[in-house]
Order: structure tokens, then C-alpha cells, then sequence
């Protein structure tokens, strides 16, 4: 008699990750990519670096960096100390052992991972929050400002915050004085057929000296209808479709 017997075969071990810098040559630009084989790491930096281009980029190991496949996090200041360089995501300099040892700064004080942002210390990546967050705030306050004056201007309209049409808003600063450089707002209005109605700021040219008048706007096919809704009679600027 025949007995079947079940043998539990062995599951393969897993293939190790390793780790390889993979350059767009024209740039020289690019950064640590985890794989098993050259080749895929080769064509995943193309992706990455190359618009998909497998030709124009380079693939080499980087040995160094295998402790860090298990996160795919490289530290920016370990890649310093094997020769890479960074700009700084807050002063724009170019961070490298050299730059560091020539401002007096330490290797383990860069903060960042390769492939993300890198401060060259700690406290310009403070510097930096402080910069983004009186830049929302200016934005986030220039935003409430023209919807009070749509609500003035047209009580009881709704504003619209889909995709391509969600308020929007950029301020810059100069020499410590913030300016708003465009904002906008858009609104739906009775008798609308083509789009939202929208009140926007827009500073054409950096040298322009004082506050921009904010100018009520809405599609070509719609202007007729927004004109009729609007009791002041206020001229209305078109925009094609």
C-alpha cells in the first residue's frame, strides 16, 4: 500500500536589500536606492531621477548604506561623510564636510534624511518652521479677508473648496516684510452655468508699491448672469472657458 506523505517544504530565505546611489549623470543628482539587484535599483532611479529614463543615470553600490534598508532612511550626515553633498532646505547652502568644517559646524548636527529635506543644523530647520508658519499665517488671514469681502459684497453665497478650485493664497517675504502676492477666492451665484464666480488678488510685477485691488471675476459664458446678480453694477473682468 502506497502512503502519501506531506512534506512541509522549506519557504527560501528573503532576498537581502541592498543599498545603491544611483546618479542622473547630467545633474549629478539622484540618491540611495534599496533593491536586490543593480538592475532594479537602476530602474527605480530612473523613475525617481530620470522622468523613467533607464539611459542617462548611473548605478553603483553603496555598501555603506545597507543598515539603513530595513527603513530606507539614510541620514543625510552619514551620506556627508561618504562624499555626498545637500542644499539646505532653509539657507540654500550647499552642506558638505568641507562647508560644514568651514562655518564651524558639526556632521552630526545635519538634520534630514537623503531623499527629503535637509537642514545643515538644527536651528535653521527651526528658522525655517518659523518662516513657514508667519507664511500661513499671512496667507491663511489674506484668505478670510477676501471672503468677508465676498460675503459683504454677496451675503449668503457658498464658497467652493473642490479640487483645482479650494481657496488659494502666496505670500513672500522681503527683508522681513511679508507681501502678498496672490490670493483667490471662488463662489457659487444664482443663474451660473460655466464655473464659480471668484474675487482675487494678484501682484503683477515684484516692484509694484502698495496694496492690489481685489477684482471680482467669472467665466465668458457666465457673465451676463453674474452681472445681473450683482446689485452694485460693478464691471466684472471675463475669463475664456
Amino acid at each position: 500500500m502506497n502512503v502519501r506523505r506531506n512534506v512541509r517544504l522549506s519557504e527560501a530565505p528573503p532576498r537581502l536589500l541592498k543599498a545603491y546611489a544611483v546618479l542622473e549623470e547630467d545633474d549629478n543628482t539622484g540618491g540611495i536606492v534599496f533593491a536586490t539587484h543593480a538592475v532594479t535599483a537602476r530602474r527605480r532611479g530612473a523613475n525617481l531621477f530620470n522622468n523613467d529614463e533607464f539611459n542617462g543615470v548611473s548605478c553603483r553600490r553603496a555598501p555603506w548604506a545597507d543598515q539603513y534598508a530595513a527603513t530606507g532612511n539614510v541620514p543625510a550626515s552619514v551620506a556627508i561623510a561618504h562624499g555626498w553633498w545637500y542644499e539646505c532646505h532653509g539657507c540654500g547652502a550647499t552642506i558638505n564636510e568641507d562647508w560644514l568644517h568651514e562655518n564651524d559646524l558639526p556632521l552630526d548636527g545635519v538634520v534630514g534624511f537623503d531623499r527629503a529635506a535637509v537642514f545643515c543644523s538644527a536651528i535653521c530647520k527651526a528658522e525655517q518652521n518659523l518662516h513657514d508658519a508667519m507664511r500661513y499665517d499671512h496667507e491663511r488671514r489674506a484668505i478670510k479677508l477676501l471672503e468677508k469681502l465676498v460675503l459683504k459684497r454677496f451675503p449668503g453665497v457658498s464658497f467652493v473648496r473642490t479640487e483645482g478650485l479650494t481657496p488659494h493664497a502666496y505670500a513672500t517675504s522681503h527683508d522681513g516684510v511679508w507681501i502678498l502676492e496672490q490670493a483667490s477666492v471662488s463662489f457659487d451665484f444664482p443663474g451660473m452655468t460655466y464655473g464659480p464666480a471668484t474675487l482675487s488678488v494678484r501682484r503683477r510685477y515684484s516692484s509694484e508699491i502698495g496694496p492690489v485691488r481685489p477684482v471680482f471675476s467669472c467665466c465668458t459664458g457666465d457673465q451676463e448672469a453674474f452681472l445681473a446678480f450683482s446689485t452694485a453694477g460693478e464691471v466684472v473682468q471675463s475669463e475664456s472657458v
